[in-house]
């Protein structure tokens, strides 16, 4: 696998702006802005959100982690953490013990881009988060349950969305609702904005 670009001391920045004139619409009828990172080729959690956004709204992050197991994926459902949260970095290993707990990370950390979670508990779903504006939230959680060994590629490609009633760390199915993608390739900095005539806005990238 080719390496990946990210690193762990790398610092992102995504400005969300929301057009004045669609504020008050989209807040009468119940739409969160909400923001999603892939992970191993897909979105299934809600990283941030937000009822109380403004017109600018920032998100700030960098690639620090931590791992966790989760009894199930259920859509719709909020993600809470059935074991403990260890931090881990590029290139190391965690591993969930017989016993369900989650050991330390060990290993060289590296600019891989993977870390892998050895699971010898049974079976049982993997999560991940990730630091937001400095709070670890969810941004993974497997689909299906685990067993044996799996690996995590977070890249950073993020999706913006609006879509009601919809909460910070709740599972989702591959963010399918209309949005905007976008992959920080060469860049550490992303402006998009929600525009156009009321009620009838657009994503663009500025």
């Amino acid at each position: 696998m080719s390496p990946n670009p990210n690193k762990n001391d790398s610092s992102y920045t995504l400005i969300v702006e929301i057009g004045n004139n669609q504020l008050d619409t989209l807040k009468a009828s119940g739409f969160n802005l909400c923001v999603a990172k892939k992970v191993n080729g897909a979105y299934t959690v809600v990283w941030s959100g937000k009822d109380d956004y403004l017109h600018k709204n920032t998100f700030n992050w960098n690639e620090d982690y931590q791992v966790f197991g989760q009894n199930n994926f259920q859509v719709g459902a909020l993600v809470e953490a059935d074991t403990n949260e260890v931090n881990i970095a590029y290139g190391q290993t965690s591993t969930l013990d017989k016993a369900g707990l989650m050991g330390p990370a060990t290993g060289p950390i590296d600019h891989s881009g993977i870390f892998t979670v050895i699971n010898k508990f049974g079976k049982i779903c993997l999560g991940v988060n990730q630091k937001l504006n400095g709070t670890f939230l969810p941004i993974f959680v497997s689909p299906t349950v685990v067993s044996g060994t799996a690996t995590f590629e977070p890249i950073v490609e993020v999706k913006v969305w609006l879509q009601m009633n919809m909460k910070t760390s709740t599972m989702i199915f591959n963010a399918d609702e209309p949005g905007i993608e976008l992959t920080y390739s060469g860049g550490t900095l992303k402006t998009v904005a929600y525009e156009g005539e009321e009620g009838l806005g657009q994503w663009v990238e500025k």
